[in-house]
């Protein structure tokens, strides 16, 4: 048996499967993780009392009241609660959920976690009793379980959030497992998943959490914070390009995890800058290595555009997240009923970064994400604002609020559309430079010369790097991400490749394929055009060439064989009007039927006459109708050259002319009784041949068969009448 078959992983099948495994593992992690966090909260005792600190009332206000404290009155202040020998008055920071940013010295977190131990002891009594302002004692049975709906919303959006980060993470790594990036990636959706998650278990809690356990819990939500912002610090040393060799990032990580055993052994005396100062340092360093990726990929659009995808989930969710969460922290602003929702919008990063590290239509960032970010540093803003009015200079709600959106009307918004068309600001687009360009390809008649011209109008649009042909296709399209743009081939000139627009400083985008698609058919019609005016000019020397033949030959050989001078005179002036009317073939009005061809049969008569041939045409046969004054030229000529023909070839003696109106349709017959003739040898052409020409030319036709008597020659003209 071949080794190489019976190898696992060796062939298709091996290498699909290891990343649904790698898939399902991560699946199986998160379910861990996310059962792990409910599992634990539902397993406290519930006194189903939802408490606030208030603190003009100096205590602990109900805020809801269902099961076990069903008949506790919403609104009541708790002062002191008691329970096995214990007894504890309520302090401002009991309930906290934002246990790392409120706490100074280290002692006082220390203080805070014994408090939270004698609390969960009391909860997990038979009876604890709860006192209110005016001295009443409420006592209360814990339930032994939490029910899972009494879960809040800050508890659920921290597991949507760590388990789409973790899977999303996990997603990009399985399919980039080679790529630096893509491993920090999985670092900081590994850190994402253990802090959103376990954050929301100790702050949805009803009153307190068992020591140990809640040392444990906050000490992995800091854990996974630490990691995520050390995760996107290293990603950056390495995502679009490489900045700093491997190690660097490695040191990264093991530095930060140093910082957060130093603090673990309260080493820091200060809680809140041990577990800020190194998370907002790395956060902050994102933006300078951002900084430095956006200056180095000035003309690597690719990369650019990555980085971009990453900006644009970076800045939204980074300078949201610091300015209304962690940087009032600094400034003791509690802001921990703000940041479970807050963790929302990490979500956005991890959408970032896999559009981004996918390379996944990069070409469509374009110049919306430069609004994006100027609409969400307005509200960033806003909220800014708001907390400076209503913590920093104590005015109230309302006023703190219409203050910020009348400065962020009369300021941000002005100033935030001029910087948008600062950054957006294109080169001006000489549109009929463009125009010219393609007319002038159109108008060239060599091929060489007209695919350099093209050449030429596509450098001048897009200022690619490199132009060369690329095989055929029938519309413009994008390649490698927007890297490249293909042109259709079209009108004898190939498909051609532009690669780097605007001289490597972006990708081509949907917009451009529109503008090439664009170019491309104003060039067809320039073409089409042009070809239009060619046939045009062919069919004009046509019929030229018939009226010379039909008119001007007709009477110049009457005026040869005529020995009459004041004769010979009349023929050479009708041909010199003859000659003035086909040059020019003015659009006169309609004329009568019997006006129009009262000269033709006057000349017949004559020409004939002249042979001893006599023509049988009662003027009162001539039917009532209107032609068009082409349509009359024409059928003057015509009825001149069929004159020709019989005088030369028909040895006839004998010729009968008659005219029918129906439906809007003129027949005119001539017919004679000569020798005759094969209507199959008639050619296109000049002569009896272009009579047929010259009738479809108005939508009419000639029709040929045998004369008077069987003998001779009959011809049907059928033209239109006008109306």
């Amino acid at each position: 048996m071949d080794a190489s078959i019976a190898t696992p992983g060796a062939g298709p099948v091996g290498r699909v499967a290891a990343p649904l495994r790698l898939l399902v593992l991560a699946v199986v992690a998160v379910a861990a993780v996310i059962g792990g966090a409910i599992s634990f909260s539902v397993s406290q005792p519930w006194l189903g009392l939802g408490l606030g600190w208030d603190a003009g009332a100096g205590g602990m206000v109900v805020r809801s009241a269902a099961g076990p404290a069903s008949d506790v009155p919403v609104g009541v202040v708790m002062t002191r609660v008691r329970a096995g020998g214990d007894e504890l008055t309520f302090e401002r920071l009991d309930l906290t959920g934002q246990v790392d940013g409120v706490f100074g010295p280290f002692a006082d977190f220390q203080r805070f976690m014994s408090r939270q131990g004698r609390f969960a002891s009391m909860q997990r009594q038979p009876e604890i009793t709860f006192t209110d302002t005016s001295g009443r004692d409420w006592t209360l049975r814990p339930a032994p379980s939490r029910p899972v709906t009494t879960l809040g919303a800050d508890f659920w959006i921290g597991a949507v959030v760590g388990a789409v980060s973790g899977l999303v993470a996990a997603a990009i790594f399985v399919f980039r497992p080679r790529e630096a990036a893509a491993r920090y990636v999985l670092l900081s959706g590994f850190g994402m998943l253990i802090c959103a998650p376990i954050g929301p278990i100790y702050t949805s809690r009803e009153l307190g959490l068992p020591e140990l356990s809640f040392y444990l819990i906050n000490g992995l939500n800091f854990l996974g914070g630490s990691l995520f912002a050390a995760a996107l610090f290293s990603l950056l040393l390495y995502y679009p390009r490489q900045l700093a060799p491997r190690w660097v990032g490695v040191a990264v990580v093991g530095a930060v995890l140093a910082w957060y055993a130093a603090q673990a052994l309260g080493w820091f005396p200060d809680l809140t800058f041990a577990r800020r100062f190194h998370v907002m340092c790395a956060l902050a360093g994102t933006f300078v290595l951002a900084g430095i990726h956006w200056r180095k990929t000035r003309r690597d659009p690719l990369a650019r555009a990555a980085l971009s995808w990453f900006l644009l989930s970076w800045v939204v969710v980074a300078a949201a997240f610091c300015l209304t969460i962690l940087a009032p922290q600094m400034f003791d602003v509690d802001t921990s009923a703000a940041e479970p929702f807050g963790f929302l919008l990490f979500i956005l990063i991890y959408a970032g970064l896999a559009v981004g590290i996918m390379r996944y239509r990069l070409f469509e960032l374009g110049e919306w994400w430069v609004r994006i970010v100027a609409w969400t540093l307005g509200l960033v803003l806003l909220v800014a604002l708001d907390l400076l009015f209503l913590a920093g200079l104590r005015f109230s709600a309302e006023v703190s609020l219409s203050l910020a959106l009348l400065i962020c009307g009369l300021i941000w918004l002005p100033a935030r559309g001029w910087i948008a068309e600062r950054i957006l600001r294109r080169r001006p687009r000489d549109e009929r430079a463009l125009f010219e360009g393609v007319v002038q390809i159109g108008l060239t008649a060599s091929p060489e010369e007209q695919a350099a011209r093209w050449a030429a109008v596509l450098k001048s649009r897009f200022d690619p790097l490199s132009l060369e042909p690329a095989a055929p296709v029938e519309a413009p399209r994008l390649e490698a991400d927007g890297l490249a743009l293909v042109t259709p081939a079209m009108e004898g000139l190939p498909s051609l490749r532009l690669a780097y627009a605007h001289g490597g400083r972006s990708l081509f985008s949907p917009a451009d394929i529109a503008q090439t698609q664009g170019l491309a058919d104003m060039l067809r019609f320039v073409v089409e055009s042009r070809r239009a005016y060619e046939r045009g000019v062919i069919v004009e020397r046509q019929r030229i060439a018939g009226d010379i033949h039909d008119n001007l030959g007709a009477t110049l050989l009457s005026a040869l064989h005529s020995r009459d001078g004041e004769r010979k005179d009349r023929y050479i002036r009708e041909t010199l009007a003859d000659l003035r009317s086909i040059v020019t073939e003015p659009a006169g009005d309609d004329a009568g039927l019997a006006e129009t061809l009262a000269g033709s049969r006057k000349e017949m008569a004559e020409r004939l006459g002249a042979r001893g041939i006599e023509l049988d045409w009662p003027p009162e046969a001539t039917p009532r109708a209107e032609l068009d004054s082409k349509v009359a030229q024409s059928l003057r000529a015509m009825l001149r050259e069929i004159t020709n023909n019989i005088l030369k070839h028909a040895g006839a003696s004998v010729v009968r002319v008659a005219l029918s109106v129906a439906e809007g349709r003129l027949t005119v017959t001539v017919e004679d009784d000569g020798v005759g003739f094969d209507p199959a040898s008639v050619a296109r052409g000049a002569g009896l041949g272009g009579l047929s020409d010259r009738a479809a030319r108005h939508g009419g036709e000639v029709r040929w068969a045998s004369g008077l008597g069987g003998r001779g020659a009959r011809a049907e003209i059928r033209l239109p009448t006008a109306g």
